[in-house]
């Protein structure tokens, strides 16, 4: 005969009124409070995302139920027990231990008394004990009826001396359907008793797991069996002075018969929510997902340590994003995080609803919102607008004996920043790539003959490229923003190389080169040709370049949005000026690209090929209220794009007795319903050869081409001080 052991610490608890159970989860603070399993296993924000075990039969084989329990009466998901002593329906707790292991693991948070770690999973009472001893012929028949009966959990809050109850544990093993959750035993050995024994066996294909109490502090309590030789499957669990149903009251007990049903909760709430996992994976996820103690590692006293129910319910080893085609990414979860940004032509709710089901290394889904990385804003901020270079305040112009002319530019560069990029890009450590930098320069030789060499670092090439390499670029300061080519965008902080050559009376044809590295942002090379005609009062640039881009437009993604590949991008931009008259400067530019559709990557199955425009117009007047100061109006639309579109394909759900995915589209349209422009009033004069002071008032209206966007502001003045 099998004997029961547990400890008494307390007498029943005065019965809370007889309410009919609930059928929703609805704990109140106090019940929570007085849930000492839940409260000490970090549980209630599990609870509240819906995580409760439901649809989950846990087979209890104990001494039975007491259903005239508050937190039992009239629960429609305490099942129809069975009595394996003399084959009844009859499971009235006469010593009250069934009723306690019962309320620890399924108590069903219904606004009085106490709750459990899996509150809404049906309860399968099946009585073997005969007073205080169980047979093993009872303990084999409830078993084979657990079994029969749908249980995905079965807890036994017993122990022997003897091994018992192989016959029928080998054949829930062999079947791999139930997680068999045993108590180590109250006896202070240094190793567990039977049936938990049985764990290091091989014919228990891992579906089993030893219990082991610890008290609050999460020290091995002194009277529990340690995990001896059954180390790899032994977890620990609160047993110490547990409270829950006790009668028609409530009493605080002891023992490992305690901290199994912790456990048996934990596995219900697993097998809820991913209802095909097999008994070894959900057992193995538990003891892989324990908190160590004790020795480090895996150790005879703690075994795998100490039960982590918020770990096993979070993805574990990797993410596998699959598609309908059969292709499969895989990224660790240990994988240093890469900012994603999406295509600059198109608008943050573009990528939203974009979302899809992955598979950690367990196969359990879970959904992830893969749009939300690509959703971030841009902000508009005074270091965007004042901090731009300007040419007329950094230029330091020298002119040689050759007759030459030699112009340095010295700058700080920042730009309009997507929130989500403020932070450094760069995983690879490199200083200059895809950080703000606090300099920048550019080197500009004109020979007497017109050739022009010029280069730089920064990302300052449109500082000596299109009209900024004319004789009218001085007459422009201000506008600089609204006549470059676009796609030099594309390439941040690069550096470049540029050669003009005189082609004839007023007319010059310029090469250039962009470079910038490539890590984990996006990043582009852009070669660029030009031709620029000018007469003195009047100029005109066409400059042609092609992109090679890491990314897509500025998008930049993990492998599995496809949006980290190799696209190509040809554009154009025309642009002119017009000295109105002494003062008065007019321009403006018109730029169009065509981006070749992206190959088929990770989730990305296909895509179409986008099409982009944007322009812009400028007025400046110099020489207003000081020599050689600027007053420049300006109206930029950055490139938008007009067509183009990226289909994911996606996993919108799982087959829940599989587990096989259930595939679906998403397209992306990138064209957004709105266009993004701003108006921008800029004065800037030098006071002295070493101070000067820059204002502007800058309009940002439809932001990031966002029609339902609130429009931005900035005023701001700055005084600059050289030493």
């Amino acid at each position: 005969m099998r004997k029961l052991h547990h400890f008494f610490l307390m007498t029943a608890l005065a019965s809370a009124c007889q309410l009919a159970a609930a059928q929703t989860f609805a704990p109140t603070t106090s019940e929570y409070n007085w849930s000492t399993t839940v409260n000490q296993l970090g549980m209630r924000n599990i609870h509240n995302q819906g995580i409760l075990g439901e649809g989950v039969i846990v087979a209890m084989l104990d001494t039975g139920l007491n259903l005239a329990n508050p937190e039992f009466n009239n629960n429609s998901r305490i099942l129809s027990g069975y009595n394996a002593v003399d084959g009844s329906s009859d499971v009235a707790d006469n010593l009250n231990h069934g009723t306690h292991t019962t309320g620890i693991l399924a108590a069903p948070g219904n606004g009085s008394g106490m709750y459990g770690v899996a509150p809404q999973a049906s309860v399968l009472m099946i009585k073997v004990f005969n007073g205080g001893t169980a047979a093993a012929s009872a303990i084999n028949r409830g078993i084979d009826y657990a079994a029969a009966n749908g249980a995905r959990v079965i807890n036994l809050s017993l122990g022997a001396t003897s091994p018992t109850g192989d016959a029928s544990l080998r054949a829930v093993a062999a079947s791999n359907n139930a997680v068999m959750v045993v108590a180590a035993g109250n006896d202070s050995a240094s190793n567990p008793n039977w049936p938990s024994r049985y764990a290091r066996e091989s014919w228990t294909n891992g579906t089993m797991i030893v219990v082991g109490a610890v008290d609050g502090n999460k020290r091995l309590a002194s009277f529990s069996n340690k995990a001896g030789d059954t180390a790899q499957y032994y977890l620990v669990a609160p047993g110490v002075n547990i409270i829950s149903a006790y009668g028609t009251g409530y009493a605080y007990l002891t023992g490992t018969s305690m901290a199994a049903p912790a456990v048996s909760g934990a596995a219900a709430l697993i097998t809820g929510y991913w209802p095909y996992l097999r008994a070894n994976q959900v057992a193995a996820i538990m003891l892989n997902t324990a908190d160590d103690l004790g020795a480090p590692g895996v150790d005879a006293v703690y075994g795998r340590g100490m039960l982590n129910v918020n770990r096993a319910l979070s993805p574990i080893g990797s993410y596998t994003y699959r598609t309908a085609n059969g292709g499969r990414t895989t990224v660790s979860l240990n994988t240093t995080g890469v900012v994603s940004t999406r295509p600059s032509v198109s608008t943050p709710s573009a990528f939203q609803g974009l979302k899809t089901e992955v598979f950690d290394e367990y196969g359990r889904n879970y959904i992830s919102h893969e749009g939300a990385a690509l959703s971030g804003r841009s902000v508009m901020t005074l270091n965007s607008v004042l901090g731009r270079p300007d040419r007329m305040l950094d230029a330091a112009e020298q002119v040689l004996s050759s007759g030459s002319r030699l112009t340095r530019l010295q700058s700080r560069q920042t730009e309009v920043q997507q929130s989500l990029r403020v932070s450094a890009h760069n995983q690879s450590g490199e200083p200059w790539n895809h950080v703000q930098r606090t300099d920048a320069s550019v080197v500009m030789l004109r020979q007497a003959s017109g050739l022009s060499l010029s280069a730089g670092d920064g990302g300052l090439s449109g500082m000596s490229l299109g009209l900024m390499g004319s004789s009218l670029a001085s007459r422009l300061s201000g506008t600089d923003s609204a006549l470059g080519n676009p796609l030099l965008g594309f390439a941040p902080n690069h550096q470049f190389a540029a050669m003009a050559l005189p082609l004839g009376r007023n007319w010059t044809g310029r090469v250039a080169a962009a470079r910038s590295k490539s890590y984990d942002a996006a990043s582009g090379d852009v070669n660029l040709m030009e031709l620029n005609y000018e007469n003195g009062t009047q100029a005109v640039n066409v400059s042609a370049g092609q992109l090679t881009e890491q990314g897509m437009l500025g998008g930049y993604s993990k492998r599995h949005l496809g949006l980290n590949q190799q696209t190509g991008t040809s554009g154009i931009t025309v642009s002119g000026a017009w000295a109105l008259n002494a003062n008065w400067t007019l321009t403006g530019a018109v730029s169009r690209t065509h981006t070749a559709a992206p190959s088929a990557s990770g989730m990305l199955m296909a895509g179409t090929d986008v099409r982009a425009d944007g322009y812009g117009i400028g007025l400046v007047r110099q020489d207003n209220w000081r020599a050689d100061d600027r007053l420049s109006f300006t109206l930029n639309a950055p490139l938008r794009a007009r067509s183009g579109t990226l289909t994911y394909s996606v996993v919108t759900g799982v087959n829940e007795a599989t587990g096989d995915p259930i595939y679906g589209t998403h397209t992306v349209n990138l064209s957004p319903t709105a266009r993004e422009w701003t108006a921008e009033t800029r004065y800037v004069t030098r006071l002295s050869t070493t101070t000067s002071v820059s204002a502007v008032a800058a309009l940002r209206v439809h932001p990031d081409h966002d029609g339902n966007a609130p429009s931005q502001l900035a005023l701001g003045v700055r005084f600059n001080q050289a030493f």
